[in-house]
């Protein structure tokens, strides 16, 4: 958590921090359609379903650096990149965060899901379902002005087989 913990690829103490001049850990373009071979998509999915946000976040973005950012793989992305910085702003208790990056996350939503006309899956995840419980799960903490984790309506990234 920012603030807790340092930053886990940036700074010298982090978990996943990596020397200068050492090799670091690049994301490899996978095709959206072949998601299942992305160990850094589906590394990110694990990390997001158990809370790790900050890393989760990291873990996206190294994907979202190699795709087209104006693409629907790329708005994807962005837009999980986003939720899981919602979720840790909602954990820090700083709600014009939270509003800020549901909003963003709501319009690059709103461009995949335009985009999935013939599918309502990609990248094996039910977006539009997925995103219905994202919207959900945040009006229900602020209904009762709640900012901690409610692991039992989460919008959990659940992939299909």
């Amino acid at each position: 958590m920012p603030g807790r913990f340092p930053h886990p690829t940036a700074h010298a103490a982090g978990h996943s921090f990596v020397a200068p001049g050492q090799p670091h850990h690049r994301a490899a373009f996978v095709p959206a359609e072949r998601w299942r071979e992305s160990e850094d998509y589906l590394y990110g999915c694990d990390l997001y379903n158990y809370g790790y946000w900050w890393e989760a976040h990291e873990a996206w973005e190294g994907l979202w650096q190699v795709t087209d950012k104006r693409g629907v793989q790329g708005r994807f992305l962005q837009c999980l990149i986003q939720v899981a910085a919602c979720h840790m702003k909602l954990f820090e208790e700083k709600r014009e965060g939270v509003r800020s990056l549901l909003a963003s996350s709501d319009g690059h939503a709103r461009f995949v899901v335009g985009e999935l006309v013939a599918t309502r899956v990609f990248m094996g995840l039910a977006f539009a379902e997925w995103r219905v419980a994202v919207a959900e799960y945040y009006s229900r903490r602020a209904a009762v002005a709640q900012s901690g984790h409610d692991a039992s309506t989460y919008p959990y990234v659940q992939l299909t087989a």
